[in-house]
């Protein structure tokens, strides 16, 4: 995860490359975005915030809302290079606008604004729904915000469901993952489904995934993509990092190239939870076929992400906190709930509805 933030056919066979972002791709995911995401309306006033990296991009969402509602798009310079002036330049066009329907899509490689309060603050009191889309790409748009929501929805649900009441989990793959987590039956399990369509609501599109905060992990990590901040320099890796795990925290982590592992070890050593498990998390956007590289598009393949930090625990139950919080993309994995299968080499089993856990056990109230 992320900060804040009828069955659909199954994934293609392992490997195989992303949908080509057509055209009419792009076209069918941005009024996706818009009308089954947001539930925009010509009664909305729409503002699409964007700069000059991704305005092309951007310009596909603009044409979308402006055919039924009024429309805004506003640069706001680079984040990156000058955030405090960039963050000056979206709270004007806010409180110029005063938008019922926000699309965030610009470059912000340290994942600034997704992490600052007083940006989610301002939306709230607007009571804007909002879709967060850093580093947007062609293939973000045009493959994973051109499925319907409506699946991407029900199979998330679905997932979750069967999760529920879950005591361990396994991941394998042929790059070197091989890890335990153990679970408390009583956590909850999360559905991010990407439908942000009332009032205040907001998070990262594309989207599919369904999480929870482990108890403990021990083994072996082999992340192919690395999350924020990292993700704009790494991309997809030609060789994981691989991240060693005991009693739930890191205590290796190894890379050919030196100076990214020493910047990674440097960040998960911020404060004393950084190089904590606080998220296992499943990909549940079967429109999203391989990884990009991109962790806007990866988190919600069929698979599995494993972040170190901070576990949202208003989400979760995790009685912790950290500054950090980095998701590590597996590719390919297999995946074993209580010893049954979920996912095999990156595709869900053929049907998940075979798994059944029991419910937890709960005290009265």
């Amino acid at each position: 995860m992320s900060a804040r933030r009828s069955d659909p056919a199954n994934s293609p066979a392992p490997g195989a490359a992303p949908l080509a972002a057509t055209t009419a791709g792009l076209a069918r995911g941005a009024d996706e975005l818009l009308r089954g995401c947001l539930a925009a309306t010509r009664q909305d006033r729409v503002l699409v915030l964007t700069d000059l990296a991704t305005q092309d991009l951007a310009r596909h969402i603009v044409d979308a809302a402006s055919a039924f509602a009024p429309t805004d798009v506003r640069l706001v310079g680079d984040l990156d290079a000058d955030y405090p002036a960039a963050f000056a330049a979206v709270s004007h066009a806010l409180d110029e606008v005063r938008p019922t329907v926000t699309v965030f899509a610009a470059r912000d490689a340290g994942d600034r604004l997704a992490w600052d309060p007083r940006f989610w603050q301002r939306l709230d009191e607007l009571g804007a729904r909002h879709a967060h889309m850093p580093a947007l790409d062609a293939t973000s748009l045009g493959a994973g915000m051109a499925a319907d929501y409506r699946e991407v929805a029900a199979f998330s649900e679905k997932v979750r469901r069967l999760l529920t009441g879950a005591r361990s989990i396994t991941v394998r793959n042929a790059l070197g993952t091989d890890i335990r987590f153990d679970l408390d039956p009583d956590r909850p399990w999360i559905a991010l489904t990407g439908l942000y369509r009332s009032a205040g609501q907001g998070g990262r599109l594309p989207q599919g995934e369904v999480f929870c905060a482990p108890l403990a992990a021990d083994g072996t990590i082999a992340a192919s993509v690395i999350g924020y901040p990292f993700n704009a320099e790494t991309g997809l890796l030609a060789q994981p990092v691989r991240f060693e795990v005991r009693a739930g925290r890191l205590v290796r982590l190894d890379h050919p190239d030196d100076g990214l592992a020493a910047r990674l070890r440097e960040w998960f050593s911020r404060d004393e939870h950084a190089g904590r498990i606080g998220e296992f998390a499943v990909g549940t956007n079967l429109a999203c076929t391989a990884l990009t590289g991109n962790l806007l598009f990866d988190e919600n393949v069929p698979g599995c992400h494993i972040a170190l930090g901070h576990p949202f625990g208003d989400y979760t139950g995790a009685d912790w906190h950290s500054e950090v919080h980095v998701d590590l993309v597996v590719d390919r994995p297999t995946i074993a709930v209580d010893g049954l299968p979920l996912i095999a080499d990156g595709r869900y089993v053929d049907p998940p509805a075979a798994i059944s856990f029991p419910s937890p056990k709960r005290s009265p109230a």
